[in-house]
């Protein structure tokens, strides 16, 4: 079997720029061999909720890979619990509003809990999957400990990361993968596919290809060694969604529950 997989991550609400991404790269969605990878945090930020909702459920099952994020889980978060600050500067509400109406905040969240076309689009959401020898995650995967605002902190005491439990893969979204790789945190013989963290992180601290991360001369195209790819664009900022297209020949895939 010979699939095409178009990865994009963090789109965050933008829409067009995701889709303009994706023809670039040649992606058909009538192509039964065409599949689109998601690394998570879709929405949030950008003012195309519902353009992007539409698109990915308009997908086949077997055309998708969707990867949660924090972003998505932030979301399940605040339709629990309430929405909070955070979830205003980071857009979750934003992206609730536009996906029910600017409504109490009570309404909305009961809107949200009941809302087909979100909850469908959580239920095809898997915590990573892996195709061949490459494996999509948000953050990292959960073989490290993380501090505040995701900094590495140490090697996790977990040996089996595919069997880690809901808290710890939580945790894994919020990483900095290249951090992580950086430290020596990757899984030999797999290339870890990563967003969560601007690519001009490790464009300037690790590759030293620019002078900042958000200097004139910032690079956000993805960040790409052995054993890695990040494709976090920071599209809030560079107004760019990364995709880049990979092709498996003898195809080989788990996508294991949420459960």
């Amino acid at each position: 079997m010979n699939k095409q997989y178009f990865i994009v991550s963090d789109a965050h609400g933008f829409y067009d720029e995701m889709m303009d991404a994706l023809h670039r790269e040649g992606f058909d969605p009538e192509n039964p061999d065409h599949v689109f990878v998601s690394l998570g945090d879709l929405f949030d930020r950008g003012l195309q909720a519902k353009e992007m909702l539409e698109f990915v459920n308009g997908l086949k099952k077997e055309q998708k890979i969707l990867i949660l994020g924090n972003h998505e889980l932030l979301m399940e978060e605040a339709i629990r619990n309430g929405f909070t600050w955070r979830d205003i500067h980071n857009g979750t509400f934003s992206t609730a509003i536009q996906l029910t109406g600017d409504f109490s905040e009570e309404e909305i969240r009961n809107q949200m809990k009941a809302h087909k076309e979100w909850n469908r689009y959580i239920s095809d959401c898997r915590y990573y999957a892996e195709v061949d020898n490459h494996i999509f995650v948000h953050g990292w995967i959960p073989n490290v400990r993380e501090g505040l605002h995701g900094q590495i902190l140490g090697k996790s005491k977990r040996s089996n990361w595919r069997n880690a439990s809901k808290k710890e893969w939580y945790s894994a979204t919020w990483v900095n993968g290249m951090e992580a790789w950086a430290n020596g945190y990757g899984v030999v013989g797999k290339t870890v596919w990563c967003g969560h963290w601007h690519t001009s992180y490790g464009h300037c601290h690790l590759h030293r290809s620019c002078s900042g991360e958000f200097t004139p001369d910032a690079i956000f195209t993805p960040f790409i060694d052995e054993g890695i790819c990040a494709m976090d664009a920071c599209t809030a900022y560079s107004h760019v969604v990364n995709c880049l297209r990979i092709q498996v020949d003898e195809l080989k895939e788990d996508q294991p529950s949420r459960e």
